[in-house]
């Protein structure tokens, strides 16, 4: 049974995920005014004398798409949406692709995706909508590199720690459709929408970039292949394509519009908290780097608090997780979730709840874990060592058996993760 504490935040985190859901953001983002569709005060082009093609990719792409409607001039004269699930709506054309790591399905909508952009004309208008997963999503390999070839990459990219911006710099060099190299194929005129999980909502990182060219970063391919030892790792074929020097940059500046980023919902649930009567401080972009080591920062200041209570610390971000051999399951908000509970232990008074705002933790069925003393108490009761299931990054086995998983399905959205820290 969950404390009045634990599903007293439970409540708050399913609440924000209304407030960032598509429907809500396409509603605080765009507004129609006289037939005319605008972002915040930008007039956007929707009239075209060819055809109106509404198409996207990623975790929140069928729900984006379904909340676009709405702001259309007229119904769509295609679409093509690549999606983690089955079509469900038939106005929409939907092909399933494969998450986390790409695979057969992703390949066939990578290869839908680019059939698509080849069938269309300058006079056409594309709509695009674009969120978070789009990576594995869907794919399509550069010559002389196989699917089994990108999935064992990512595999080791994910292993070894690499951020996203280090992974999706190699991936790129890897793929036809990463990196702005979509915008390069595409002759019709297009407009990107764009729901961020990416902190400082980087347009270049956000799915990797299929209309976006990357920025030049301070490291080369050869940087990152010595600094993480990829060559011992990646087939030969793969070093050699990370090592070719191909320019990753479009000539074609296509217009991005954010329509929900993390802010949002740490601002929703700041407000949510603060109508309740509690107290919040938010600290944004905070969650990065190892998930164990945020864990431990969170517990650290929550432990030298010293101001009014009760006060829920908000957190934002998102952080990753360097796999061991022998690893166990979870995801990195468990882990965090798991850290901090290791450093906490027995304090009384706080509870921690570590969530994905897309539903998904890692390669599990939780959205994150909340944690308390009672947890602790009851690993302890049970002789669960929180110690191992940190080095084993096992972390949902532990959740499981204490009773401290949230499990929520694929939410519709996707903004990063989420940290309430409660204190009093």
């Amino acid at each position: 049974m969950l404390s009045s504490k634990k599903t007293f935040l439970k409540n708050i985190y399913l609440k924000t995920l209304q407030s960032v859901h598509p429907d809500a953001l396409f509603s605080k983002y765009l507004h129609l005014y006289e037939g005319n569709l605008y972002y915040r005060n930008t007039l956007i082009n929707c009239y075209s004398s060819g055809r109106l093609i509404l198409a996207g990719s990623g975790k929140a792409s069928l729900a984006m798409a379904e909340a676009f409607l709405h702001f259309l001039p007229k119904k769509p004269d295609k679409t093509l949406l690549i999606s983690p699930f089955p079509n469900t709506a038939s106005h929409f054309k939907v092909y399933k692709g494969n998450h986390p790591l790409p695979a057969a399905e992703s390949i066939n909508a990578g290869k839908q995706m680019l059939a698509l952009l080849d069938s269309l004309h300058e006079e056409d208008l594309l709509l695009y909508v674009l969120s978070g997963g789009s990576s594995s999503l869907f794919e399509y390999p550069v010559d002389g590199i196989s699917i089994n070839d990108i999935q064992k990459a990512t595999q080791v990219f994910l292993a070894q720690g690499l951020s996203i911006g280090e992974i999706n710099f190699l991936r790129a060099r890897l793929s036809q459709v990463k990196a702005g190299k979509l915008a390069e194929r595409c002759k019709a005129d297009c407009q990107v929408f764009v729901l961020s999980d990416v902190m400082g909502n980087d347009i270049s990182v956000i799915g990797s970039g299929p209309f976006s060219a990357q920025k030049s970063p301070s490291y080369t391919a050869d940087t990152l292949i010595n600094k993480y030892h990829l060559d011992l790792f990646l087939e030969p074929q793969v070093i050699h394509c990370l090592r070719k020097n191909i320019p990753l940059q479009t000539k074609k500046d296509i217009p991005h519009y954010i329509i929900g980023s993390n802010i949002d919902i740490l601002e929703s649930a700041a407000s949510i908290l603060e109508e309740s009567g509690i107290k919040t401080i938010s600290f944004p972009e905070s969650l990065f780097g190892e998930a164990n080591d945020a864990g431990i920062m969170i517990a650290n200041m929550l432990t030298n608090y010293t101001g009014s209570k009760p006060i829920c610390m908000l957190f934002g971000g998102e952080t990753t997780v360097t796999l061991s051999s022998g690893y166990g399951k979870g995801g990195r908000a468990q882990e965090t979730a798991l850290s901090a509970l290791n450093k906490l232990k027995n304090t009384s008074g706080i509870t921690l709840l570590c969530a994905g705002s897309d539903g998904i933790d890692g390669y599990t069925d939780a959205a994150g874990a909340i944690v308390d003393a009672v947890t602790y108490q009851m690993a302890k009761a049970k002789g669960i060592s929180l110690e191992d299931y940190l080095l084993r990054h096992d972390s949902y086995s532990f959740h499981q058996q204490c009773d401290s998983l949230i499990k929520t399905g694929y939410s519709g959205t996707n903004v990063g993760d989420i940290v309430m820290a409660w204190a009093e």
